[in-house]
């Protein structure tokens, strides 16, 4: 099935914004508030964005509830999330694939993963991989990065493509995209929301984690079949995930992959790193993994 893509973003647009995942205080979120509305957009915050429990933004029914209504509102033309942390997860029990009916640009990375990929995956929606409000915007996109995303979301930027570092495995692939962060993708495992990966490019990143620990997961996505009927694989950065030895990211993924037969190459600036280029999932890229380019091939909005 066909994912639904959102309407574009235009100038003047409604963005709600919701805090799915960790805690936000209002200082860490208004100078990305501020820069959004100076990009010319309108911002609304959900009802309980400031909540707080401990590390969470409150009850996960609450978060979830803005979520959906944000959804479900013919006023808010795109939901951005605020920050991730943890606790997206939460809300999975209390979402329905009817949000497939109210199809809308929603954005986030890190914890929001699973949100990403459960929209795109059950409810057929194009979703984007993106830098967050109380993140990135509130300490200031690069131009690249701001240009390629209103972009990518405006329609404006039907089409791109990025040059990507190292080959691990050759080979080219046209297919939709999906993934994000390592660690919350193997978080589904074993649940009514584990990711589906056959036939996909698998985008991959990640952000403090020893390299034990990336070859743990890797290793654990591996046994559970989710790399076995990929298209190909796109590594993204893998910040701050450094050891005391010299078996490093590169080296895991070469042995990892190393008798696979789709394209796998490193290098995506997108994920935890200095760059966050926006990634569509649910329509059709590129992957040659012998140019090592990624390119999108259609326009992820209507």
């Amino acid at each position: 099935m066909n994912a639904r893509k959102p309407a574009r973003l235009k100038p003047g647009g409604r963005i709600g914004i919701v805090a799915p995942a960790g805690c936000v205080s209002p200082d860490s979120l208004q100078p990305g508030l501020d820069r959004l509305c100076a990009d010319g957009y309108v911002v609304e915050i959900g009802a309980s964005v400031y909540d707080q429990k401990g590390y969470l933004a409150g009850d996960p029914v609450r978060r979830a509830a803005d979520l959906i209504g944000f959804f479900q509102r013919p006023d808010i033309d795109a939901i951005f999330c605020a920050r991730g942390g943890f606790g997206s997860i939460q809300l999975l029990p209390h979402l329905s694939r009817d949000l497939e009916n109210h199809p809308k640009v929603f954005v986030g990375y890190s914890d929001i993963t699973v949100l990403l990929n459960w929209l795109s995956q059950s409810c057929h929606m194009v979703t984007f991989h993106a830098p967050m409000v109380a993140d990135e915007f509130a300490h200031g996109l690069s131009e690249k990065a701001k240009t390629h995303l209103w972009g990518i979301l405006s329609g404006a930027l039907a089409n791109w493509s990025v040059s990507l570092g190292e080959v691990i495995r050759p080979g080219r692939t046209e297919a939709e995209l999906m993934g994000g962060c390592l660690s919350l993708l193997v978080t589904t495992l074993g649940t009514p929301y584990e990711i589906d990966s056959s036939a996909k490019i698998l985008f991959i990143e990640d952000v403090g984690e020893r390299p034990y620990r990336i070859e743990r997961m890797l290793t654990h996505l591996k046994m559970a079949g989710k790399l076995d009927r990929l298209a190909g694989v796109v590594i993204g950065d893998f910040t701050a995930c450094v050891g005391e030895g010299p078996r490093d990211i590169r080296q895991i993924c070469a042995e990892v992959f190393h008798d696979s037969n789709y394209p796998v190459v490193m290098g995506m600036p997108a994920g935890h790193g200095q760059e966050n280029l926006a990634l569509p999932f649910g329509v059709k890229m590129r992957l040659d993994g012998d140019g090592a380019i990624l390119a999108m091939l259609e326009s992820p909005v209507s």
